[in-house]
């Protein structure tokens, strides 16, 4: 079985502010700071950040399922704002899922200074029909990242990181 969920957000701040986080390494900071009870550090393996770059995700102690992941950014496009990681090793493979991507989009909105929308997209393709309640789980854990996203952005408006990329 296989399929794609996706959710959107709206962001009180310029596409070109979220996508600094959003396409950088500070989204994994982001996560492992908002999300302490489930994520308890990352190392990267390989890389700067952009395509090609390999990093292993830790989960927190109690959380349930393998305690680590390898994810590959295959995609870091700062010109259209997308960014796509494929988890390469453990975590949801090891939980009935043949394959895992993740996209984010960074998304202008019309006519409209200063907003964004934020979309999350998990796609997928499940070995185990059995997996199928924790693609649901992912979809609001990766909502749940672009709203700490989204509040990092709008608390850190002044910060001169992201006003340097406007």
């Amino acid at each position: 079985m296989e399929g794609s969920v996706s959710r959107k957000l709206d962001v009180k701040a310029s596409a070109t502010k979220t996508w600094t986080v959003c396409g950088s390494l500070l989204l994994a900071d982001i996560a492992v700071a908002a999300f302490p009870d489930k994520y308890s550090r990352y190392k990267v393996l390989q890389g700067d950040g952009y395509a090609g770059t390999i990093i292993q995700v830790f989960l927190a102690p109690g959380v349930p399922g393998p305690p680590w992941y390898k994810e590959e950014f295959l995609v870091v496009d700062d010109v259209n704002r997308v960014k796509i990681g494929k988890v390469i090793e453990g975590g949801v493979l090891d939980q009935g899922f043949k394959s895992y991507v993740a996209v984010l989009n960074a998304i202008e909105k019309e006519g409209v200074k200063d907003e964004c929308i934020i979309k999350g997209t998990i796609e997928y393709v499940l070995n185990d029909i059995a997996a199928l309640p924790l693609v649901e789980q992912s979809i609001e854990g990766l909502y749940g990242i672009m709203k700490a996203v989204a509040d990092y952005v709008i608390n850190h408006n002044n910060n001169k990181r992201l006003n340097s990329q406007t």
